[in-house]
């Protein structure tokens, strides 16, 4: 998504729980997540599970030998058999650019994001992060496309988290289809196998008003919910997604202000075919009253790029952090929309910890 103006700055750090008093049950929303066949037709549609029904589902295929009997299932084999290498390299990038403009833009930013991602060479010799990693889903358009997430730790070992626009289109929009996340994918490569969507989670204020291109009175409404939970199934291998490739620890409720590092697949870097970095203090990205959310500069991440975590404390040995964070959008010059400013994400609130623990509970 692109904001075509120009921010004004606060460093002081924003009190991320002061407009978050809604209990987590009425602002989240949760569904099974829809499975589509290439032609549209539906065989898992997007339907609200509760939570007895979700610990059920989840208990009977918590086994290695109840995990295959599930792939075997013929929702399973239908979004196996949906993504061919050859398809996930026609994904398009999700739009973070959310704009016409998008390609130029990246082809204008690559020097820039290359110049910038430099100055975090030293992190390029460090493990890279098996947890974080590429999404690809189908869109309520019929259209594939990709996005970044990461594997958080979790009493569940199944959980990804990404941006809300990564799982939902936002007002007027649906739930997108056949979602999966592939850990480490480098150049087409699934080092560590496909994690297939289970049930998706978003915050009900990013459903409702999420990139609302009808209003722009209220255009920045949503953008602070802008983030996601996923409970995946087991891999190929029938193994739990943290088991395999670690995860992330959760922090929400501390200010805007920390230094960050930002992982995604932007398009205008290696065609997102790569895990790239970049690292840098974040602050205050305000829009007047309007938008209150966490900012970075110099990262450049364009489309693909959404959903990545931004994360504290990160271990370059352990390939972990905290995150505080996903890449929700960027910003670019009101003159030139050519021009990337900033990336934008969603402060971790206390919403965001029952979004989280409400995901936790799939068991």
């Amino acid at each position: 998504m692109t904001i075509p103006v120009a921010a004004s700055h606060a460093d002081n750090g924003s009190k991320g729980d002061s407009a978050a008093d809604s209990s987590a049950e009425s602002s989240t929303v949760s569904v099974t997540a829809p499975i589509a066949k290439a032609d549209g037709t539906k065989v898992v549609t997007a339907h609200t599970a509760s939570l007895q029904v979700r610990k059920s589902t989840l208990a009977k295929s918590n086994t290695p030998a109840k995990s295959i009997k599930q792939q075997r299932s013929q929702a399973y084999k239908t979004v196996e058999e949906y993504w061919t290498p050859e398809r996930m390299a026609k994904a398009k990038p999700a739009p973070v650019l959310g704009s016409d403009s998008a390609k130029a833009s990246a082809e204008k930013n690559v020097a820039k994001a290359e110049q910038a991602l430099k100055k975090s060479d030293k992190l390029a010799n460090d493990k890279l992060s098996r947890a974080n990693g590429r999404i690809f889903f189908r869109a309520d358009n019929g259209a594939d496309y990709a996005c970044t997430g990461s594997a958080v730790s979790s009493p569940t070992k199944r959980i990804v988290v990404t941006a809300g626009h990564c799982v939902h289109g936002g007002k007027g929009r649906k739930w997108h289809t056949n979602w999966v996340f592939v850990p480490s994918y480098d150049n087409k490569n699934r080092p560590y196998g496909t994690f297939h969507a289970q049930y998706m989670h978003t915050l009900r204020d990013w459903a409702n008003n999420g990139d609302d291109q009808t209003n722009t009175a209220n255009k920045f409404k949503g953008y602070a919910s802008d983030v996601a939970f996923v409970t995946v199934k087991d891999n190929e291998q029938g193994r739990h997604l943290t088991d395999v490739v670690g995860g992330h620890k959760l922090v929400t409720g501390e200010t805007s202000k920390f230094n960050a590092t930002v992982f995604g697949y932007p398009s205008n870097l290696n065609n997102g075919e790569s895990l790239q970095i970049c690292n840098g203090n974040t602050f205050a990205l305000r829009h007047g009253d309007k938008l209150n959310v966490n900012g970075i500069k110099d990262c450049n991440f364009g489309p693909g790029s959404s959903g990545g975590p931004w994360l504290q404390n990160y271990n370059g040995v352990t390939g972990t952090g905290e995150v505080r964070s996903v890449t929700s959008f960027v910003e670019t010059e009101a003159s030139d929309p050519t021009k990337y400013i900033d990336n934008g994400g969603p402060h971790f609130d206390k919403r965001v910890k029952g979004l989280f623990d409400l995901a936790n509970n799939d068991k």
